[in-house]
């Protein structure tokens, strides 16, 4: 079949029909030394096919197309091997997820259109790594720049924040679209003071754009809120992107470049918002604003109190698990640590209100230096859990003032550590619902916000209850790496806050840029940049070394107890034969005092 074909001039796509392998096709088409994007237009063709043959009525051949290109081409290229072993396991699985999802279509016979999205998917799946795997740059959809009315008040008068656009423009209801349009103003401003060789002037713009709009609009929290916290860092993250090549005076096409990026983003997040596509016609995925922001609230107060939940709830059951009766006390110095988290988050809310600092870089640093103490306490508290994990074996053996002192004063030290975790995402929250509370839809803030409540309520009580029934070394274990793993989290969104801040700069070199933006990436505190992931990798250096020492600390602690509790054994032994004896030498006496 090869020779056949590469005797005649084939056209691509059917070339990669005709032949049923990777190797057949490759010899065909004379290829020797192969990109990963030609193996991926390979199999493109091959689904392409597929979709053809299916709709001619022959769901026969489109199932054996589909098989050919999973079984034929995917793996025997090698592109899902280097999938595996060079980018996240997510993007090998979700190859296999739409292979199957193309395959399902086809069986269970859900149409051309479900097999055509299915198709849509794996292609957009296997492009991208295909992409990452080259080296090359992935194309991204920019939004055309277009005039609008804001465009005729930017010319008349440069508006640096919301407030002031309202006050020139007189709107007095407003779209997202409309909060877009000024943005792009803004954004067209930066493009021209950069072009014109004025870098700190569009570095301003940039920061106008974040702090003046995106921020105190609530352009943020709904995004957060009706579309994702990991789209939100995607975009608070661009506008450092932005500001990078500025402050570094790079290329102005990479600051245009860049910019438009960003524009492109805002643009798409409006429409989603919206409820509109690009042309402005309804999408009907629209809500209304109550529903949008209940939305809002409930996922807001839910995303930012899960981890201070976890945290808290995670300690309230160690301590629980690990004292006596007489001390359970002790838990209410958590709990007042966790109350008072939440009143100085109200008085920091005020504060940064008073100072005129809401909404600006010295709340985004307050914010990451807060997260960074709270790495550093929650680190010492984890050590200090897994160095207890032996502590049943020994602790009969070493009981003294001092260690029951250390004791007191780690439970103050866990009492801080909830502090921090409430205070760390309470004043947000806070200065998150202010704006939404003033609005029309006031009831839906409270509503979403009792509901997201709610749900933490249940998440508290899962972790306090469900803990009794686990051993204790299984719990101090397993309450240890959460620690770990909340202080690498923490770590990480503490220095994305000094990066929104100004305090640093963001760099996303092609070794970082693949990391993808999603919900659990975010709460792990992941990003794209090289500021976040090399002092989470040191720390996680770091903790496996620290983990080692435990586990051969506490190996050798179990040891000693029990060599300890052989040696008690063989004592009491000896004791009670040397006891025997004593009463067998006194019981002769005792008869002839008897007798007499």
């Amino acid at each position: 079949m090869a020779v056949f074909l590469s005797m005649v001039s084939v056209p691509i796509p059917v070339l990669a029909a005709m032949a049923s392998t990777w190797s057949e096709y490759a010899d065909a088409s004379g290829i020797s030394n192969p990109s990963w994007n030609e193996v991926a237009d390979a199999i493109e063709s091959v689904l392409d096919e597929a979709v053809t043959a299916y709709q001619n009525g022959n769901a026969e051949e489109a199932l054996e197309l589909i098989s050919n290109a999973k079984n034929g081409y995917w793996g025997p290229s090698g592109l899902k091997t280097e999938m595996q072993k060079k980018l996240p396991s997510a993007s090998k699985k979700s190859a296999e997820t739409q292979f199957s999802a193309c395959n399902s279509a086809v069986k269970n016979d859900k149409g051309t259109e479900e097999l055509e999205k299915a198709v849509s998917e794996l292609k957009s799946v296997l492009r991208s790594a295909a992409n990452k795997l080259d080296g090359v740059e992935e194309e991204i959809e920019i939004a055309e720049e277009t005039e609008s009315q804001a465009t005729e008040i930017f010319e008349k008068q440069y508006c640096s924040t919301w407030e002031d656009y309202q006050k020139l423009s007189g709107l007095s209801s407003w779209t997202w679209n409309d909060v877009a349009d000024a943005m792009t103003e803004v954004f067209r401003q930066a493009k021209a003071e950069y072009e014109g060789g004025n870098a700190d002037a569009a570095y301003s713009c940039i920061n106008d754009g974040y702090y003046g709009y995106y921020e105190t609009t609530g352009f943020e929290r709904n995004a957060m809120g009706y579309i994702s916290g990991s789209r939100k860092s995607e975009v608070e993250l661009q506008f450092s992107a932005c500001k990078s090549v500025a402050k570094n005076n790079g290329p102005v096409e990479d600051f245009n470049k860049e910019v438009d990026v960003l524009r492109s983003m805002i643009r798409t997040d409006a429409n989603k918002l919206d409820g509109v596509d690009e042309n402005g016609e309804a999408t009907g995925d629209s809500r209304s604003a109550a529903v949008a922001t209940f939305i809002a609230c409930f996922t807001i107060i839910l995303r930012e109190g899960f981890e201070a939940i976890l945290v808290v709830g995670a300690i309230i059951a160690y301590l629980l698990k690990t004292s006596k009766d007489s001390d359970k006390k002790q838990v209410n110095a958590v709990y007042v640590g966790a109350l008072l988290g939440i009143l100085m988050s109200f008085v920091s809310a005020w504060l940064l209100n008073q100072l005129k600092l809401a909404n600006s870089a010295s709340q985004e640093i307050i914010e990451g230096v807060t997260a960074l103490i709270a790495v550093v306490v929650l680190y010492w508290v984890s050590n200090w859990m897994i160095s207890k994990s032996e502590a049943e074996a020994w602790d009969t053996y070493i009981k003294s003032r001092v260690q029951k002192s250390s004791d007191k004063g780690s439970v103050m030290a866990l009492a801080f550590t909830a502090f921090l975790a409430v205070f760390r995402e309470g004043a947000e929250v806070i200065l998150f619902y202010q704006p939404l509370i003033a609005g029309d839809n006031h009831k839906m803030v409270w509503a979403g916000f009792l509901a997201g409540c709610v749900c933490l309520v249940f998440v508290y009580l899962a972790i306090r209850f469900l803990s009794v029934r686990i051993p204790l070394k299984p719990f101090f274990m397993a309450t240890s790496i959460l620690m770990f793993i909340m202080s690498i989290a923490f770590l990480g969104s503490g220095i994305k806050e000094l990066i929104e801040g100004d305090v640093l700069q963001m760099h996303s070199p092609p070794w970082v840029a693949w990391i993808p933006s999603n919900a659990v990436l975010e709460i792990l505190g992941i990003y794209p940049c090289v500021e976040t992931i090399v002092p989470q990798l040191i720390l996680l250096i770091i903790t496996i070394i620290v983990f080692i020492f435990w586990m051969k600390r506490n190996k050798k602690l179990k040891e000693e107890a029990q060599k300890a509790r052989e040696t008690q054994k063989a004592q009491d032994a000896q004791s009670t034969q040397t006891a025997q004896k004593e009463e067998e030498m006194i019981q002769p006496e005792g008869k002839i005092g008897a007798n007499v």
